[in-house]
């Protein structure tokens, strides 16, 4: 199957990245920026920030502390946000890119996706995420969004493997 932008040549080559603060996500934004900077083509890169939060139930005491839980995900995701974006700086002036943020219920993988296909689908050529490598992690809340997407998108999906050492930038 060929790319959309390789069908359509007026349209950019576009590129969905999922980021987050973790030296993962931000690997793959820092990948996905230095792929941007060496296309001859023109491109669309997407920063897809996505905040996953817990599902509600019928039942009002149990939601009553989800709402809480769901504030200080709200909140913290807003922190995490700001770190991504001052990560990002460094590339303002050589990349452009979209933020896109996302709040739903559930899990980050089928969120994403499902807004890829609602939202993206017909012009995404490329999806980059990072890996976390914890297969002890991976057992108790079953995979990565890494090995979610690769399964659930029908789209190429590069996974980036390496992390980005945040301590770098603290010096």
């Amino acid at each position: 199957m060929l790319p959309p932008s390789a069908i359509n040549p007026t349209r950019p080559y576009t590129v969905v990245v999922h980021v987050d603060e973790s030296p993962e996500g931000l690997a793959a934004a820092e990948y996905a920026c230095t792929l941007c900077l060496k296309f001859k083509v023109k491109y669309r890169l997407i920063l897809l920030y996505v905040v996953a939060l817990y599902r509600r139930t019928g039942l009002r005491i149990i939601n009553r502390q989800t709402e809480q839980l769901n504030a200080d995900i709200r909140e913290d995701a807003e922190n995490s946000m700001v770190k991504c974006k001052q990560f990002l700086s460094r590339f303002e002036s050589l990349v452009t890119y979209e933020w896109i943020s996302i709040k739903d219920e559930g899990s980050a993988g089928p969120i994403m996706v499902e807004f890829i296909a609602e939202n993206l689908q017909a012009t995404v050529d490329l999806v980059v995420v990072g890996k976390k490598v914890n297969p002890g992690i991976k057992k108790i809340v079953g995979g990565h969004i890494s090995d979610y997407l690769l399964e659930n998108l029908m789209l190429p999906v590069m996974v980036v493997k390496n992390q980005y050492d945040v301590s770098d930038d603290e010096g």
